[in-house]
């Protein structure tokens, strides 16, 4: 085919825009930004040579051009002139080529059939071998476009003349076809979905389509839920609210309504339906306004109240024929109900007069989005439609009498096509993205997909209310693979009643996904069929309850520090209750990830283990000191506190003061074994590191020797600094029983009694104001009250506090109540030492 340059640059941009449908003069100049008299002279240009016809009837002026089949030959043999102009060498493995460029307008070639109609394009193309590094595929950014028209014209490369398009994979039958010779190319007229900048990609250049597209524009994906996917690819469209679709197949026309209605107040037409279709009567007193609108409000109202009591009460006798009538003709036979209990009205045997009574009453009396079929005219109730859009209550307004008719109000225009389930979305003129129909019942899979999703379990449920759902702005991880974001947000808004049959369909494509879309009877054997490829921070969405031991075991690695604990817990009470089940999981120990797991379970089972099972603890410890988890449980079922060493944990002590010397100097095991050491040789410890003792250790593990280390620490400013920080519970710490056994993990020791007096705290007022200074003052004054026989003094961190420096046989009655005032620890000593006093 011969083709020549169109030299013009006024009359290309008018035949390019007139491909999208006729326009007048001045909407043409409007649009190019072209001044009048220019694009009135390239108009009369291209009727010269009968490429633009005029719409005759009428007046000149306003007439509509439209472009004709030979303007069309002569776009079609400009784009051929460009084919031949600027392509030569075709790159390997290149898809397509930048012919031209005219603003938002893109003029490409294609030498493989593109995925969809939706066009994913580079910011850079593929590199010339001959100017820059090969690394660059083409594949780096990119921006979206849409092809304009539903065909390509197919050209062949070697004499550029009309040819086929590419056979479908599948159908390919010669050699060449099989081996993907490139031999044709495909001219595609297209528009950038975002016009506010320029593509950078100059004519001549080749590129791929890219792999990681940004996202879509925000009208397309912001909305809820999910209308459907742009045809030919897996990418979810959600546009805002306000969309007006024209759809004209009643298929269609369920599919896009079923797609949005979810939490939705629902006008819709079934006249199949069988059940009795039930109105709010308040519609009712709307209606009365537009049959009577000379009648004074107090007259309205006594009509509605008479209306009122005729439907729902036997005194107020039956309704005149002629309103039962006029009512009938309106509404139809009706249950007339309270609007609380209608969250959808069937508008099939509703007039026109009485869907906008029906609609009145919506915006007056509710709150909620709504999902609107409408079967009446456009043009009559082109006021209400506008109302209706401009709500920004309306996720979709569907119409289907008669041709589109434009609503200024919609955001977004949905128009049919002669195909179930397919559409297109029209964002203007020339940007019209196909786009195939959710096929699915209403339900919360109709979710959009998003970039951001959960990085844990953890994120997962804490994001997710009962009430509203999941709340998607608490997520923190992102996902850019389009597939995986449509898996993984079916799988959360299925979230947490799951869908085990699409669980089963993707949990080897969509591992993760399949994991969230499992229901919780089922999570135990998809575990054990995915637990080797799923992330960390996963495995709390196992119910700990129903799952095997050995499955507790195998997850407590992917599991966040609480869910790991809880399993431990479960475990240790299974081997507890069970001990000989120990060997049936003893084959964990070899497991270089497990094994210090299972050991931890064992350890903390140690307390109730039997003489037999003793030579496992060896064993045991030897795992867990390299991976200790849980170390003060561990150690204080090992050694528990206030009780002599026994003689089968001697190993276990020698194997752990061992490795605590190599932990890091700040983990529980290092600091133990160094105050065990210290404990052992009797030698002084340094304030600092006393500090580092009390803020790491459990209180219980050293408050034998509170006393001393208070003072310890009141002698030295630091020390009064740091105490003003750390909110220990000083009264209960200070005030244990006399003889108590008490001590750290594997050195007991009974507390002492007399530890402190007032004198020996007097620098407690030196201590600044924070958070740590109310304990030391209840101590303080405690004591002072106390030593000077005054009353007992209400108490900071716990009302009755001061008791504790008394003898428990003049302390009041205490109840459960002491319990829960103030502080849990110091509540619960009071508790304890006085119920104890009353033992014989």
């Amino acid at each position: 085919m011969s083709g020549e340059r169109i030299r013009s640059g006024h009359q290309r941009r008018v035949l390019n825009w007139l491909m999208d449908g006729g326009g007048t003069v001045s909407e043409i100049a409007e649009s190019l930004q072209l001044r009048m008299p220019h694009a009135s002279l390239a108009l009369r240009q291209l009727r010269e040579r009968q490429e633009v016809s005029r719409e005759e009837q009428g007046s000149i002026r306003g007439a509509i051009h439209r472009l004709n089949e030979a303007g069309r030959s002569r776009l079609a043999a400009d784009a051929v002139a460009r084919v031949r102009a600027l392509v030569s060498e075709i790159p390997a493995h290149a898809e397509a080529v930048v012919l031209g460029q005219d603003g938002p307008h893109l003029l490409l070639g294609y030498v493989k059939s593109p995925r969809s109609q939706l066009l994913s394009l580079p910011n850079q193309g593929i590199s010339n071998e001959k100017q820059t590094p090969s690394t660059s595929n083409g594949r780096k950014g990119g921006r979206w476009a849409v092809q304009r028209g539903e065909h390509i014209r197919w050209y062949t490369l070697s004499e550029l003349e009309l040819t086929d398009a590419p056979a479908p994979q599948n159908l390919r039958g010669t050699l060449g076809e099989w081996t993907e010779e490139i031999d044709r190319i495909g001219i595609v007229h297209a528009t950038l979905l975002d016009s506010s900048r320029e593509w950078s990609l100059s004519p001549g250049t080749w590129y791929n389509e890219t792999e990681s597209p940004p996202p879509l524009p925000n009208i397309l994906v912001q909305g809820e839920y999910m209308l459907g996917t742009a045809t030919g690819t897996g990418i979810s469209l959600s546009p805002q609210l306000g969309i007006h679709a024209h759809l004209t197949l009643p298929v269609n026309r369920v599919m896009a309504l079923n797609a949005l209605r979810k939490n939705a107040f629902v006008f819709e037409e079934r006249p199949q339906q069988r059940t009795k279709r039930s109105l709010p009567y308040e519609a009712l007193r709307p209606w009365l306004r537009t049959r009577h609108p000379r009648l004074s409000e107090e007259k309205l109202l006594q009509k509605y109240e008479e209306i009122r009591d005729g439907l729902f009460t036997s005194e107020g006798g039956a309704l005149p024929i002629a309103l039962q009538r006029q009512l009938l003709a309106d509404f139809g036979v009706v249950d007339w109900k309270n609007e609380d209990a209608i969250t959808t009205i069937n508008l099939s045997g509703v007039s026109n007069a009485g869907a906008l009574a029906l609609f009145e009453w919506f915006f007056l009396n509710t709150t909620t989005e709504c999902a609107v079929e409408w079967p009446y005219s456009l043009e009559e109730n082109h006021r209400m439609l506008e109302r209706i859009l401009s709500s920004d209550r309306c996720r979709i307004l569907i119409t289907s009498q008669g041709d589109y008719v434009p609503l200024a109000s919609a955001t977004s225009v949905l128009q049919t096509q002669k195909t179930l389930m397919k559409a297109v979305i029209a964002l203007g003129r020339d940007k019209k993205i196909p786009i195939t129909l959710l096929q699915s019942s209403p339900g919360p899979s109709q979710q959009n997909s998003h970039r951001e999703v959960p990085r844990s379990a953890v994120e997962l449920n804490e994001a997710w209310d009962s009430n509203t759902g999941l709340k998607r702005e608490q997520f923190t991880g992102t996902e850019t693979d389009t597939v995986e974001q449509k898996a993984m947000w079916y799988a959360l808004s299925n979230y947490p009643k799951g869908d085990e049959n699409w669980a089963n369909l993707n949990d080897s494509t969509h591992p993760l996904a399949a994991w969230i879309a499992t229901p919780n009877e089922h999570r135990t054997s998809r575990w054990i069929r995915l637990r080797t490829i799923l992330p960390q921070g996963w495995a709390d969405l196992l119910p700990i309850e129903l799952c095997e031991t050995a499955t507790l075991i195998s997850a407590m690695p992917k599991g966040s520090e609480q869910w790991s604990k809880e399993a431990l817990e479960k475990t240790r009470q299974r081997f507890t209750k069970n001990v000989e089940s120990i060997l049936k999981y003893e084959y964990f120990f070899r497991d270089d990830v497990l094994g210090p797991w299972m050991a931890t379970a064992v350890l903390l089972s140690s307390g109730q283990l039997p003489e037999e099972f003793h030579p496992l603890l060896g064993q045991a410890c030897s795992l867990w000191v390299d991976a200790p988890r849980q170390p003060e449980r561990v150690l204080e079922s090992l050694f528990p506190l206030g009780v002599p060493l026994l003689d089968h944990v001697e190993e276990c002590l020698i194997k752990c003061k061992a490795a605590a010397k190599v932990h890091p100097k700040d983990s529980v095991l290092y600091l133990w074994g160094s105050l065990l050491e210290n404990m052992e040789s009797n030698e002084p410890i340094s304030p600092e590191f006393l500090r580092q003792i009390m803020s790491k250790l459990p209180s219980a593990w050293w408050r034998a020797w509170a006393g001393d280390w208070l003072q310890i620490q009141l002698s030295s400013t630091s020390g009064r600094r740091w105490l003003a920080q750390m909110p220990f519970p000083w009264p209960a710490l200070l005030t244990r029983p006399a003889g108590e056994r008490g001590g750290m993990p594997a050195w007991p020791i009974p507390y002492p009694s007399g530890r402190v007096g007032l004198d020996d705290v007097l620098h407690i007022l030196l201590v600044e104001e924070n958070v740590g200074k109310p304990a030391l003052l209840d101590v303080y004054d405690m004591l002072a009250t106390y030593e000077r026989k005054e009353p007992v003094h209400y108490g900071r961190t716990h009302p009755l506090v001061g008791w504790l420096a008394r003898s428990v046989e003049s302390w009041p009655h205490m109840g459960l109540e002491v319990l829960g005032q103030g502080n849990p620890e110091i509540g619960a000593l009071l508790y304890a030492r006085s119920f104890a006093s009353k033992l014989e």
